[in-house]
């Protein structure tokens, strides 16, 4: 160690601790308790000693000398007693305890030197009564000083090792043995004087530190207190609430009428007033390993989302379980209201496409599951909606409903509505007999007259395909496909029947992978394919805000092949990607050249999700077409979502992050919930329209429509009503708020300028209907 690092340590070690405040003023106010004691020790001996030689010594030594001393001593009393109430700061702290240290070698220096002066007079016993003095007053001060350890130090440096120098000195064994016990007991206290000092440091650092928990502890209640969460603790062996912070006290208030308790008694009642049967809440809260635990409690009409945490010490060790909860019965109402929006059909009441699949899976998955399936088309039905109007075929919906309820009424059928005018009926067993006698029971309770009104009867028909589980299928996909075969026999046999698939049937299946292999070879060829744009109009100035790109397929043979039909056999046979970035690359391309510069939107199959290859697919459309980023919308369904959902939304995260806007299509059906609008920022949502459809003759699909686009406009997120066809749409949806619309009153889709000549050629008559029958 070099000199200048050793002076360095000496100099901390002798001097006070500047960068500890709270040591600081912890060490003055214990020196200020016994400055006057010291003081009071100090002038005592001086005047003792003073006037044991006053009479042998000269008068300025036992006379003038005292009165200084005395004087200076009485100087630093008269201060202490100025400043003896101020609560000081680490700055005046410093400052006096500094000065303290300078005073302290300054009066030790003068009280040695005087004490020495007078040694050389009087006798024996008068010095070893000075002697005697001077050890007392030294160990005085020594403990008056010990919570400042510098200037104690320096005193017994200075008096006791001058005194141990000038007996040494004196050659005289009696001297000697004195200077050698001085050293001893100075050493003593030294010692003593530095554990007091260091267990000193410790109290005044544990104290700081208490305090400074205590007041982080007041903080954080303070902030629990003032949380918009509501929050309690509980004691862990009796599970008695201690401590609620103001929001529980007042959401407690709220629900008050429910609970078995006045609000003012809550702390000190256990948790058990929330529970029915609070058994399990409590085995599950006396096991911390259990934790965190998510429930929901009803209490009443209310409910109640409850979290449960455990709350830990900083060792690790358990203290307790916190609750964090709400009030969530609007929530759940509309989370209800949705499901059943999402697995029930909104005009029949009776399951819907996605419910009917789900309980199909379950069956299946059944051991040894035996199983008929009723696929159901109604004859006749386009008819009576096209000419009679959409009020009547709803009508004529809900009374086949009706119908299929009244006869499919034994346990274990279930019913489903799958879309449009087609029906399912699911039977618990593999009896063909007996499907066929279901099916021709239903056939003639679907064909008998309906009265729609006064002068409003009709009659439509239906036909029914049956498979039969497990010797059609074992799977959800085979064993629909296989009654849609069986449907679609039932219709080219003349209609009204019912048809049990069999092998022969096999040749639709063979049909549907020749046309797979048809659009491989036309994607590979980019030929006849083609993209149609509908446009998205603001409702307020009529401004076409974006186009969505709709894919079109013209088929050699066939004509114009319905989307509906090609789109799934692209998705089960892996050519979603290739059609995907086909449409993609095309309609950014294509945006490009749009005077009005209007947005592009572009559907996003299930299929293209959570791969992780959806990003560089649109990124790479928009590197080559130049489009920019904000002038693409994608459009995903929730039902997309939920296949890969953590998958799906990082894909859709990267978009966003690449300045793509994200639409979500079809809100309102299939798994519309509001978690999705939560997980992810969202540009538009998109109304299905069939509550469009229905917004002028159902108050309950005009109160869905006002109330996505309330949500839609409090999450800043543009709305738009899908199925616009008449003026009477569009003033519905303009009094229930929405931003933009699409339909037929707006625009059918058409082809680009570039494409219009090749699609003319495919025959005016034939492209006349694909662009109604094929519109997105």
């Amino acid at each position: 160690m070099t000199m200048k690092a050793l002076a360095g340590r000496v100099a901390r070690f002798m001097g006070v601790p500047a960068d500890n405040p709270e040591l600081l003023k912890a060490q003055y106010r214990a020196f200020s308790r016994q400055l006057p004691m010291m003081y009071f020790i100090l002038i005592s001996s001086t005047w003792a000693v003073a006037l044991t030689y006053r009479a042998i010594t000269p008068a300025w030594l036992t006379v003038g000398i005292p009165l200084l001393l005395t004087l200076a001593c009485a100087i630093r009393v008269l201060h202490w007693w100025q400043s003896r109430r101020i609560d000081p700061t680490p700055e005046l702290a410093l400052s006096a305890l500094t000065r303290t240290n300078r005073l302290a070698s300054v009066i030790a220096v003068s009280f040695t030197a005087w004490s020495l002066a007078l040694f050389h007079y009087g006798d024996a016993y008068t010095r070893s009564y000075l002697a005697f003095y001077m050890a007392i007053t030294v160990i005085a001060c020594i403990f008056c000083l010990m919570h400042l350890r510098s200037a104690a130090i320096t005193v017994t440096a200075i008096v006791n090792g001058a005194f141990i120098a000038f007996f040494a000195a004196t050659g005289q064994p009696t001297f000697i043995a004195i200077a050698i016990n001085m050293a001893l007991v100075s050493f003593g206290l030294l010692v003593i004087l530095m554990v007091n000092y260091r267990d000193f440091t410790l109290m005044v650092n544990a104290q700081t530190e208490a305090r400074r928990r205590e007041a982080e502890q007041s903080r954080l209640l303070h902030m629990i207190d003032d949380m918009p969460v509501a929050v309690m603790t509980v004691e862990p062996g009796t599970f008695a609430i201690n401590y609620a912070n103001n929001t529980s006290k007042r959401l407690i208030d709220r629900i008050a009428h429910l609970l078995p308790i006045e609000p003012d008694a809550l702390l000190g009642t256990s948790i058990d007033v929330f529970h029915a049967h609070p058994e399990h809440q409590r085995r599950l809260l006396a096991d911390p390993a259990n934790l965190p635990h998510n429930t929901r409690i009803r209490l009443g009409p209310e409910v109640l989302d409850l979290k449960v945490s455990a709350v830990r010490a900083n060792d690790g060790s358990y203290i307790g379980p916190m609750l964090t909860w709400a009030l969530v019965t609007k929530e759940v109402e509309a989370e209800n209201r949705i499901r059943q929006l999402a697995h029930y059909d909104t005009l029949t009441g009776l399951a819907n496409r996605t419910n009917f699949r789900e309980q199909l899976d379950a069956r299946l998955a059944a051991p040894e599951a035996r199983l008929g399936l009723l696929y159901i088309d109604l004859d006749g039905f386009k008819l009576v909606n096209d000419t009679k109007g959409h009020r009547a075929g709803d009508a004529l919906l809900e009374r086949v409903a009706q119908r299929l309820r009244a006869v499919c009424d034994r346990p274990g059928m279930a019913i489903a509505r799958l879309g449009g005018d087609e029906f399912a009926v699911l039977v618990p067993h593999d009896d063909a007999d007996r499907a066929a006698a279901l099916a021709t029971a239903l056939i003639e309770a679907l064909g008998a007259p309906y009265a729609l009104g006064a002068d409003q009867n009709v009659r439509i028909g239906a036909s029914i395909g049956i498979a039969l589980a497990p010797a059609h299928g074992r799977d959800t996909e085979n064993l629909l496909a296989r009654a849609d075969i069986a449907l679609y026999a039932a219709k080219a046999a003349g209609k009204g029947l019912a048809r049990l698939f069999c092998a022969d049937m096999e040749t639709r299946i063979q049909a549907r992978a020749l046309l797979e292999a048809q659009l491989r070879a036309a994607l590979e060829h980019q030929d006849r394919l083609f993209v149609f744009y509908q446009p998205i109009v603001d409702v307020a100035t009529g401004k076409v805000t974006a186009r969505e790109a709709l894919v079109r397929w013209h088929h050699a043979e066939r004509g114009w092949v319905p989307p509906d039909e090609f789109v799934p056999i692209a998705e089960q046979s892996g050519l979603i990607d290739q059609l995907g970035r086909f449409v993609l690359h095309r309609a950014c391309r294509e945006a490009t050249r749009w005077e009005d510069g209007a947005r592009v939107a572009v559907n996003v199959s299930p299929m293209q999700l959570g791969k992780a290859t959806l990003a560089q697919t649109v990124h790479a459309a928009l590197i080559d077409s130049g489009l920019a980023p904000d002038r693409l919308e994608i459009e995903v369904t929730e039902t997309a979502l939920i296949q890969n959902e953590a998958e799906s939304f990082e894909d859709l995260r990267q978009l966003y992050d690449m300045g793509v806007r994200v639409a979500l299509d079809d809100f309102g059906t299939g798994y519309s919930s509001l978690a999705h609008l939560r997980a992810f920022p969202f540009d538009k949502i998109k109304i299905d329209r069939s509550f469009v459809r229905d917004l002028l003759e159902r108050p309950d699909s005009a109160v869905l429509v006002r109330a996505i686009a309330d949500l839609g406009r409090q999450l800043g997120v543009t709305t738009v009503a899908e199925g616009v066809e008449t003026q009477a749409h569009v003033r519905g949806i303009r009094e229930a708020g929405c931003t933009e619309a699409q339909g037929y009153y707006y625009g059918r889709p058409a082809p680009s300028d570039e494409d219009r000549p090749r699609v003319e050629a495919c025959g005016p008559a034939r492209t006349d209907a694909a662009l109604a029958s094929c519109a997105g």
